[in-house]
């Protein structure tokens, strides 16, 4: 069941991105800054790399990278069916975002950022971007907290495993 409320988060998320990048692009020019808000600006933007417009110019390499992780991320639900809701959330959530951005860069040539802080300088970014970045933070949650299936010394434990105590003598 939780499965398909990711499902559902995640349509929504890229559906959301499209939107508001569709939005931004039919009302202001590259550059434009369309709306003002106490924390954050409207400000359309090409970005034709990733984050911090690293890898500025290898859009097929970007999108190849985007489109493969969201092919695993789907395999990875079918085969191996994961349990933690943290774990499918954080999933969801970067599927979505790569998905957004995947889409942009293979249709456009370029992903559409919109979102600039107005209180620290920071790039532009979008849904999508916000997506991937929160989905990879309960990532980092999940792995520091609720992971129990390594072992101190990085090797997995296999189902029904437990580990023996020996009593120092």
């Amino acid at each position: 069941m939780y499965y398909i409320i990711c499902a559902l988060a995640a349509a929504v998320i890229i559906a959301g991105d499209r939107l508001s990048k569709l939005w931004v692009t039919a009302n202001a020019q590259v550059g434009e800054t369309i709306a003002r808000l106490p924390l954050f600006n409207i400000t359309y933007v090409r970005n034709e790399g990733a984050a911090f417009s690293i890898l500025s110019g290898r859009l097929g390499v970007l999108s190849v990278i985007s489109v493969l992780f969201c092919i695993g991320v789907i395999a990875y639900f079918v085969i191996k069916r994961p349990k933690h809701k943290l774990w499918c959330t954080a999933l969801a959530l970067m599927f979505a975002g790569a998905l957004g951005n995947a889409w942009d860069r293979i249709f456009y040539g370029y992903v559409v950022d919109f979102i600039e802080t107005a209180f620290i300088d920071f790039p532009v970014f979008n849904i999508a971007d916000m997506a991937i970045t929160i989905g990879a933070a309960l990532m980092v949650v999940y792995a520091i907290f609720f992971d129990r299936d390594t072992k101190p010394n990085g090797d997995t434990k296999a189902e029904g495993d437990t580990e023996k105590k020996e009593s120092v003598g």
